[in-house]
């Protein structure tokens, strides 16, 4: 009795511990009792670690970026080059097409202007020097000076109120193969407009003052004894000498002058034509401004300078 109530209770203990290990091996996802693997549960762990990552991170963005609007990248357009316009405008085939041909030729065109400038203002000045001492009326013109001193002040001072115009016309570097000048567009641009103003006055003080002061009275000199007038038309005839590259780069690269008109239009194409007569208009200025400064140039060939009377 006491060996069957033995065997009993471990048939029920062997029965209690197979239950409790299926129960221990099953799994809700599915009827079968199988174990899950290592490598399905390390999966699992893997995915359901990156969703919450990601869930993380899609709510911090929708955090931080509420209420603001998405970033756009814009897309930078380059305006195509203008004619006569810029370094870019101004080597691009111009009215005298000259900036097309060869280098070498550029340089060549660029000695003939010049030397046609100066043979015109030589053959002009010898006329205006002989019908000067021939009529006596011819010297009245002197009583023009400060008037063309006043224009020349006008002049200067828009180097300045215009100054961006006046850089478009400045030669690049490289123009005709060889202009390579110290010193930016603007430098070149404000000196010149400071020469001209200062030359301006001399005309307008000096010139005023020989043409309607008495003849016995004198006007301090500062240069030379020929008078502040004669200097003042002696620099100014040097400065046109020095600026007329920027006008002939007008002529062989198309620079224009103005950019752009009133109506905000692109400025206009000067023609060939109207080239050359604006060169024939420099030969007389050129002309002029020698004749009123020769007694200046006469002083300067002598080596005398100052006011040795003063």
């Amino acid at each position: 009795m006491a060996g069957g109530s033995i065997f009993i209770r471990a048939v029920a203990a062997a029965v209690l511990l197979l239950n409790l290990h299926d129960a221990l091996a099953f799994t809700p996802a599915s009827s079968s009792r199988i174990a899950p693997s290592p490598s399905a549960s390390a999966t699992a762990t893997t995915s359901s670690s990156s969703s919450s990552s990601s869930s993380s991170s899609s709510s911090s963005l929708n955090l931080f970026s509420f209420g603001k609007k998405p970033v756009v990248e814009e897309k930078v357009v380059v305006p195509a080059a203008i004619p006569g316009i810029g370094d870019e405008g101004c080597a691009l085939p111009s009215p005298s097409g000259v900036n097309t041909l060869d280098e070498k030729l550029q340089a060549l065109v660029f000695l003939k202007i010049y030397a046609a400038l100066a043979a015109g203002t030589y053959l002009l000045n010898a006329f205006l020097g002989d019908i000067t001492l021939q009529y006596e009326w011819v010297q009245n013109w002197r009583y023009t000076w400060p008037l063309l001193g006043f224009v020349y002040v006008l002049a200067g001072a828009t180097h300045f109120t215009l100054e961006k115009e006046y850089v478009n016309i400045y030669p690049a570097k490289g123009a005709w193969g060889f202009w390579n000048l110290p010193g930016t567009p603007e430098f070149h641009v404000r000196w010149t407009g400071v020469a001209e103003i200062l030359g301006g006055l001399g005309l307008l003080i000096g010139g005023g003052y020989d043409a309607f002061a008495p003849p016995y009275t004198q006007f301090p000199n500062v240069l030379t004894p020929a008078g502040i007038g004669y200097d003042a038309a002696a620099g100014l005839f040097l400065l046109t000498l020095a600026v007329t590259p920027a006008n002939i780069y007008m002529y062989t690269h198309g620079a224009k002058l103005p950019m752009e008109t009133p109506d905000g239009e692109v400025g206009p194409e000067i023609p060939v034509a109207g080239h050359a007569i604006r060169g024939a208009m420099q030969v007389v200025l050129l002309a002029l401004l020698y004749q009123m400064g020769d007694g200046t140039f006469d002083s300067i060939a002598a080596g005398t300078f100052g006011c040795p009377t003063c």
